[in-house]
């Protein structure tokens, strides 16, 4: 088999939002209907929580490949080690192959501090002094190693941005990560690297490799200094963050294609806000060096 299709979403975050069981399902009879190889999330996706387990045994019941990535958020109550088991992750980074592809996931949650490097856990991200987030050297190593030694083209999927620049969004050593894929490119097919976080939609290409965000399947936050209240007293309180964010009206995601002679199709979504758009309280243009956006952007791109 030399095609290969994934279904692909990020930040669902079921913990801060009423509906997010509902929003996971419909990914689901998505990813089932394109009939796709094999399902993942880029991380933010809900607390390793036992009231959690009907969101996780629904993702898992994918009968095909399914795979999970970690963002900074699945640990702000649990340790990374907490995650993992409850996720059934054997490594935080790895690798697959699917079609004629080679897939590898980075795990971008650490902070640095000097030479050593700490993992997210318990929020620790919000009183550091370190550097984040960040991919420790022993990943970047590993990563080198994993592109020189394969014969096949490579995707590479991350929760933080592998382009963004804007403070502390994307990752903070991507010019290392993005040096190891440009000298790469020029010898091995690094088709594509795709990533959550930012909650926002874009594309960009440096050298030979399309950077794809994918937006979030939930909402858009931006803050407090914006909050509202468009939904029940009861659901507020239940869901405190509710008033900070805006509420998507469809779970956004992606459907990636990949044809034998490495052309890449991205099926996006067009969507729309639920309540309220963050136009009507006066807010446009990028917010955290994004175009705020309710969309995932269709796009057919060209291997050269």
């Amino acid at each position: 088999m030399g095609s290969v299709k994934f279904a692909v979403f990020t930040d669902l975050h079921h913990d801060v939002i009423p509906d997010g069981l509902e929003r996971l399902e419909k990914f689901m009879k998505r990813a089932g209907e394109a009939e796709v190889d094999f399902i993942i999330e880029l991380g933010d996706f809900c607390c390793p929580h036992h009231k959690n387990k009907e969101l996780l045994k629904v993702f898992h019941s994918f009968n095909k490949p399914h795979y999970h990535v970690i963002g900074n958020h699945d640990t702000d109550l649990y340790t990374k080690k907490d995650l993992m088991n409850w996720l059934g992750m054997d490594h935080s980074y790895y690798t697959f192959e699917c079609g004629n592809v080679k897939f590898i996931v980075l795990d971008s949650s650490f902070i640095k501090y000097g030479n050593e490097y700490e993992v997210y856990y318990r929020r620790n991200y919000e009183k550091t002094e370190g550097i984040y987030p960040s991919i420790p050297d022993y990943e970047l190593t590993w990563l080198q190693r994993e592109i020189s030694e394969s014969s096949l083209p490579i995707v590479i999927f991350s929760h933080h941005s592998l382009d963004n620049n804007f403070r502390n969004r994307g990752v903070a050593n991507r010019e290392e990560v993005n040096s190891i894929i440009n000298k790469a490119a020029d010898e091995k097919k690094i088709l594509i690297c795709v990533n959550g976080h930012d909650h926002a939609d874009s594309i960009n290409k440096i050298n030979k490799t399309y950077y794809f965000t994918l937006n979030a399947m939930s909402y858009k936050w931006l803050g407090s200094e914006y909050e509202h209240f468009c939904y029940s007293r009861e659901i507020h309180s239940k869901y405190p963050y509710l008033k900070d964010i805006f509420l998507y009206n469809e779970p956004l995601s992606a459907v990636i294609s990949i044809d034998e002679k490495n052309n890449i199709d991205i099926q996006g979504m067009k969507g729309d806000y639920q309540k309220i758009t963050p136009k009507e309280l006066g807010i446009t243009g990028t917010f955290d060096g994004r175009i705020i956006s309710s969309n995932v952007s269709s796009k057919s791109l060209m291997y050269k």
